[in-house]
């Protein structure tokens, strides 16, 4: 696995829109494909790779959570994601 630092920007108004979301989200490029994440302004966001697949862990120390989405590099498509926001949640992925 291989940590990458690819642009990472705020959606544009018509991506907002579009999205139906009331506050711009996140947007990951790679490789000419626009990924949007769950990873906020105030996250410090990681980006992996892996064979064909991209890992994004955003981390909120602040607020106290982690987050992290699988995607599809090539189509940008959403495989997984996981939310953590309390020890008990961390504890039942581990278990």
């Amino acid at each position: 696995m291989n940590e990458i630092t690819p642009s990472i920007r705020l959606m544009t108004p018509e991506e907002v829109r579009s999205a139906r979301l009331i506050n711009a989200g996140s947007v990951l490029e790679y490789e000419g494909t626009a990924i949007p994440i769950a990873g906020g302004r105030s996250d410090l966001v990681h980006v992996f790779t892996e064979s064909t697949v991209i890992y994004v862990l955003s981390i909120n120390y602040k607020l106290e959570y982690i987050g992290l989405e699988i995607f599809d590099a090539a189509s940008g498509e959403e495989y997984e994601t996981i939310f953590i926001s309390y020890e008990w949640e961390l504890l039942e992925y581990l278990v």
